[in-house]
């Protein structure tokens, strides 16, 4: 009795709440993929820090083992050489995460505007048919 007087009961119905997730799916595909590229990241920079800081443990402890500052120089070189690698790799995996992340963004965001087309025009030719009748 009370949803037949309910301007809203149209709301609660099922068909027009799978409407609405629909509308909402490029949103939640957008929060998809920056959940996906942040997980990426941070399992990155995690993933670098540590072998950072191990390498640089074991570093020490092989200088302080070290007697001919030559040696203790070439080791310094060999080092920084390799942290340099590590970072360049680290820096390369990252901005391949965003570029895929921009990609989805791209995508997601072309078909919910193509969507957005096709509904405006759906409706305006609706309008139009409605102005005619």
């Amino acid at each position: 009795m009370y949803a037949a007087n309910n301007p809203f009961a149209d709301f609660f119905k099922p068909e027009l709440s799978k409407e609405i997730a629909d509308l909402f799916k490029p949103v939640q595909d957008l929060v998809d993929v920056n959940t996906k590229t942040v997980e990426t990241l941070v399992a990155l920079q995690k993933a670098y820090v540590e072998e950072l800081a191990n390498a640089s443990v074991e570093q020490f402890k092989t200088l302080c083992e070290c007697k001919d500052p030559k040696a203790a120089l070439d080791l310094q070189v060999k080092f920084y050489k390799s942290v340099e690698s590590k970072m360049t790799e680290t820096a390369e995996k990252s901005v391949a995460a965003m570029t895929v992340a921009k990609d989805a963004y791209l995508a997601t965001v072309e078909e919910s505007a193509k969507k957005a087309t096709e509904i405006a025009e759906e409706t305006a030719k609706k309008v139009t048919d409605l102005k005619v009748a």
